[in-house]
């Protein structure tokens, strides 16, 4: 019976988001959460989202593109993209956006975080990576990376997953297994966010679920206070994962809901 984990990106993001990804934690639809620590909503958010540490994985969604404010340390994608593969990046100011993420988590939830991953997936750049490493080392983390070198391809997306394999999946995982870092086994939920209909793409998921398939996710409860170009495709992914329908079809596939940390990884 394949293990599926149902990662809600992006907690503390706004509160739309937020909702969505309490509610579907107490459906039992979700099995981790990714979190913005540098969110002016973090503190308050995060106090209601401490209740669920022993039941679901709590990660760190490390952020190095999304403004939340003036003090934000960033760049647009394309810019850090281009940085990281021409190693332009500063690494003082790498090291210590880490280390400023990493300590908003401990000091509001009492605890390292279940996993790491990235928002748009730049945990797994050049330069970036490496720190990052370099970094949990020293903190003795004893949870999981966020890996995309087994992404399942589905049509019409293959591009997309093999691009986001390209972007520094496979010497992310070779950093992780010299460091003994543990990951997840399989990856899923890339698509365009475009109005499709996200139940077909899961049971497509689904059918390829192989044991500790990870299945990232962008629930929302309704259009947000701040600009948020995917609302629409968060929305959807929240009434599916709500539904009825979404239970059945595990059963129908003979999915297994549960945590990446919950097993022997």
């Amino acid at each position: 019976m394949p293990t599926v984990c149902f990662c809600a990106d992006d907690f503390a993001m706004n509160t739309q988001i937020d909702q969505a990804i309490f509610q579907l934690i107490e459906r039992g639809s979700l099995q981790a959460t990714s979190c913005m620590t540098q969110s002016p909503l973090w503190t308050n958010e995060a106090l209601k989202l401490k209740q669920y540490a022993a039941t679901i994985d709590i990660g760190l969604h490390l952020n190095l593109t999304h403004v939340f404010d003036a003090q934000t340390f960033s760049y647009p994608l394309a810019q850090l993209m281009l940085r990281a593969w021409s190693h332009q990046l500063d690494k003082t100011l790498i090291r210590k956006s880490i280390q400023q993420q990493w300590d908003h988590f401990v000091e509001v939830l009492g605890q390292q975080p279940h996993f790491v991953d990235g928002h748009q997936h730049i945990h797994q750049f050049p330069v970036i990576r490496e720190i990052l490493i370099d970094f949990l080392k020293e903190q003795r983390f004893k949870g999981w990376i966020r890996s995309l070198s087994h992404t399942v391809n589905i049509a019409p997306y293959q591009f997309k997953s093999q691009l986001l394999q390209m972007l520094g999946a496979k010497r992310l995982t070779r950093l992780c297994q010299e460091a003994n870092f543990a990951q997840n086994k399989q990856f899923a939920g890339i698509y365009d966010f475009s109005i499709t209909h996200y139940p077909n793409l899961c049971q497509q998921w689904f059918s390829h679920a192989e044991h500790q398939l990870l299945i990232m996710c962008h629930p929302s409860i309704g259009i947000p206070d701040t600009p948020d170009s995917i609302y629409s495709a968060r929305i959807q992914e929240y009434n599916y994962l709500t539904s009825e329908q979404f239970f059945h079809d595990c059963t129908n596939n003979n999915i297994k809901l549960g945590r990446i940390g919950g097993y022997n990884v």
